[in-house]
């Protein structure tokens, strides 16, 4: 049986089709015999639509393929074929096929070997509104999906909830499936959704106990939630669209109490009943770190400057590094005497009166050093500052911003590029912080609730 096949496959197709058409692969072992793979009856369906496909794979499917048959390398191995070369270095038998539809839904698994679902679209406001909803009102966790915005796309971890759900958006807005996985998905899954009960949370023994979660909401809260405090459980089940009614956790501040007791994201902090220093405290203690803080205009005017070191100096105080801790996503312009220029046009400076304060000059001129210095994003990173965009450093560095705080140039409104806002709305909470209540920007029709 060991010398059953020694003719290696010369190509990843050919051998996905004798891992799809051979079922002594897909045999549980005997408790006898040792084996280092128990075949999953998922696999054998994921690779019968590959092996079965009408066309040429997609890159994706490609490297799907070649995550299965890493899976399975010790059983090709023991009936005689090492393919370990050819997954080292694969070979297709064409080249990949290049998907170029408007509208485009597909499950893959990523280099982690974690199930996804890619939903890729040019701007449809119906459509933003529909993936908002599910976000918000069907208990995903915080990270569960991310948004690219120069490819258009939305990338959504695997589940129950997220297949279900945009599934049916794809299906009723014209979207062109890859494949019939997540179909098959859907069709197994929706008699367990539609008899689904929505979630509520219980304070019992000092310890949050959730009902009627799904399998996926509970792995996330065991492995992610539970160990942090009382208080920060309670402020997180907002984000899986469970209410804290009727839970009360202990705070060291008011603040910190009204923002985790609260059942709303976007929130407005009162700057007449409460200090920066209060904001920070109440940040820290609710673990909101990694923090986005939206600027809006450029910082020249001396009321911004004064009110940006209020800011970074409240930080200092609470432990936050402002140079190694805060990252800038944009450049503050260099601040210039008009004595010391002749051109008063400059657009890369600001030209700084000269009947203005010296400590003036000094504060904007350090401003412009860090903005041009500390643009580094790391697992540290606790302040990032941002303007009109998303900075490329945010992009790359992968991390998980947990909330933002709109309180610099007025504190009423985030101003940017659409991509920057719906990251803003993406976020787990949105607070700002002004002495006037904002109003937000009506294309997602929100409502900011005073704390």
């Amino acid at each position: 049986m060991d010398n059953m096949h020694t003719d290696l496959p010369k190509t990843i197709n050919e051998a996905l089709k004798i891992l799809a058409y051979n079922d002594y692969f897909w045999t549980s072992p005997q408790k006898t015999v040792k084996s280092h793979i128990t075949p999953h009856p998922k696999d054998q369906e994921t690779v019968r639509s590959l092996a079965e496909s009408q066309y040429s794979w997609t890159e994706k499917q490609a490297r799907l393929a070649v995550v299965i048959l890493k899976r399975y390398l010790t059983k090709f191995q023991k009936y005689g074929m090492d393919i370990k070369p050819l997954l080292d270095k694969p070979i297709y038998d064409e080249a990949f096929r290049v998907i170029n539809f408007d509208k485009i839904i597909e499950k893959f698994i990523d280099e982690d070997d974690i199930e996804k679902i890619e939903i890729r679209f040019q701007y449809n406001k119906k459509i933003i509104q529909l993936i908002r909803c599910l976000k918000d009102k069907k208990g995903l966790p915080a990270g569960y999906s991310q948004y690219d915005g120069e490819n258009k796309k939305w990338t959504f971890l695997h589940s129950d909830v997220t297949a279900y759900y945009l599934t049916l958006i794809a299906v009723r807005y014209d979207f062109k499936f890859t494949d019939s996985r997540l179909l098959d998905d859907y069709d197994q899954i929706k008699p367990e959704i539609t008899s689904h009960k929505q979630a509520s949370a219980n304070l019992i023994g000092g310890h949050i106990v959730i009902n009627h979660a799904t399998e996926s909401l509970n792995d996330y809260w065991k492995e992610n939630i539970k160990a942090k405090t009382l208080l920060q459980q309670v402020d997180t089940l907002k984000n899986f669209s469970i209410r804290t009614n009727g839970i009360s956790a202990p705070a060291n501040s008011t603040l910190s109490y009204k923002i985790a007791h609260n059942n709303w994201h976007h929130l407005w902090i009162d700057s007449k009943g409460y200090s920066k220093n209060e904001v920070i405290r109440s940040l820290t203690e609710l673990d909101c770190y990694p923090l986005i803080m939206p600027v809006s205009g450029d910082i020249h005017m001396q009321e911004d400057v004064k009110n940006f070191w209020e800011w970074l100096n409240a930080f200092k105080q609470n432990g936050i590094d402002i140079l190694n801790d805060c990252s800038w996503g944009f450049d503050v312009k260099e601040p210039l005497y008009k004595k010391d220029i002749d051109k008063f046009t400059d657009e890369k400076h600001w030209l700084v009166s000269n009947q203005q304060s010296h400590e003036f000059f000094e504060n904007l001129y350090e401003l412009h050093q860090m903005s041009k210095q500390f643009k580094l994003i790391s697992d540290n990173t606790k302040i990032i500052f941002v303007r009109n965009r998303i900075p490329r450093a945010l992009i790359k560095s992968k991390i998980k911003v947990r909330a933002s705080l709109i309180a610099l140039g007025g504190g009423y409104y985030a101003s940017g590029t659409d991509n920057l806002k719906r990251l803003l709305e993406n976020l787990p909470k949105k607070l700002y912080y002004s002495d006037h209540q904002p109003s937000s920007w009506d294309w997602h029709d929100r409502v900011i609730l005073k704390l």
